[in-house]
């Protein structure tokens, strides 16, 4: 027997009008009304007519998810692909499907960014890792497309960020909490905005207990991958006097670090303490236990895709800018200064 959108209103007591709402993504229901209703829609097995919705209400029910492949910021990172994965969750419970964007369509015979969302002819576009001084990627966001951006602040658009600067106080003081003073920071590229803010983060502590931030101290270890985590962690363990605390600004390159450290011989965390930020799962599988700071991947792909799909169902809503806290996580890589 098919189940229709009454029946899901004659057993959860909402109107058809209602029901309808909460298929359709409408902002004028709870969020409590809008969870009983599609989860009530899930246990009788209702399946949505998707052609005649996308006719009724003009919409393919198709978000983009635009990030960056060329940096290797994009799903080979492990952050970056569980926020696309809690994001695909939440946009599959509400009835759309997700496709991808690579940023070098833009350098394709494809066309322009913004033509290829038209092409494919998607409601709205979710867009992280990308540069967005790049002029394809502003046009889009300049577009009639609905857009939101992760970590990408911009006052005119909708946008989720990470309290990165928090997140970097909490950790550079807990190293200093435990004795350190000679704490080294291995950044992500500065042009992201979060290799800026937890290098500002790291930098403001350290002024804040008037302890002089050394050059030395501060090395670059790239697009927060392995590999230039381990070569800025070699470069720390060469100088003359060396850290006794390095805070990571990514868990992938601390993992290059405490690479660094077990083939020279110098134990995590009794001879060095080292610190990372994001709390990928990958942390899971590695000795000693990485203390990192968390930031929660699920709440962030929610919160993009409730705002991009209020601001499909309401093409003037006002710019949401939302900022998602970050926690510590204290585990077995971090020691007292003796």
């Amino acid at each position: 027997m098919m189940i229709k959108i009454g029946d899901i209103a004659k057993a959860t007591g909402y109107s058809v009008t209602t029901v309808s709402k909460a298929f359709n993504n409408y902002t004028d229901i709870s969020e409590k009304a809008r969870n009983t209703i599609l989860a009530k829609a899930d246990e009788l097995g209702y399946i949505p007519n998707a052609q005649a919705r996308g006719l009724v209400m003009k919409r393919s029910f198709t978000i983009g998810v635009m990030l960056d492949e060329i940096l290797g910021l994009g799903l080979t990172h492990p952050f970056f692909a569980g926020v696309v994965q809690a994001f695909r969750e939440v946009v599959e419970e509400r009835g759309y499907s997700m496709i991808l964007i690579s940023n070098q369509i833009g350098n394709s015979l494809i066309g322009s960014y913004l033509d290829h969302c038209k092409q494919r002819n998607v409601d709205g576009v979710f867009i992280l890792c990308t540069n967005t001084d790049d002029e394809g990627i502003q046009a889009l966001i300049h577009s009639d497309i609905p857009t939101v951006l992760f970590d990408i602040p911009d006052g005119d658009t909708h946008s989720v960020i990470s309290n990165h600067y928090e997140g970097a106080l909490e950790a550079v003081n807990y190293l200093i909490d435990k004795g350190h003073r000679k704490i080294a920071h291995i950044y992500g590229n500065t042009l992201t905005f979060a290799g800026a803010e937890r290098k500002r983060g790291y930098m403001d502590v350290l002024n804040q207990h008037h302890i002089k931030v050394l050059d030395e101290y501060l090395v670059c270890g790239g697009y927060f991958d392995f590999k230039y985590g381990k070569k800025a962690m070699v470069e720390l363990l060469a100088l003359e006097t060396p850290p006794t605390a390095v805070f990571v600004s990514g868990d992938i390159m601390a993992l290059g670090a405490i690479q660094a450290c077990y083939e020279r011989h110098i134990r995590v965390p009794e001879d060095l303490s080292i610190i990372g930020f994001d709390n990928v799962k990958l942390l899971d599988w590695i000795t000693p236990a990485l203390t990192t700071v968390a930031q929660d991947y699920k709440e962030i792909g929610k919160a993009c895709c409730d705002i991009l799909l209020k601001a499909i169902s309401d093409k003037k809503l006002p710019p949401i800018q939302k900022i998602i806290s970050t926690h510590m996580i204290k585990r077995n890589s971090c020691a007292s200064i003796k």
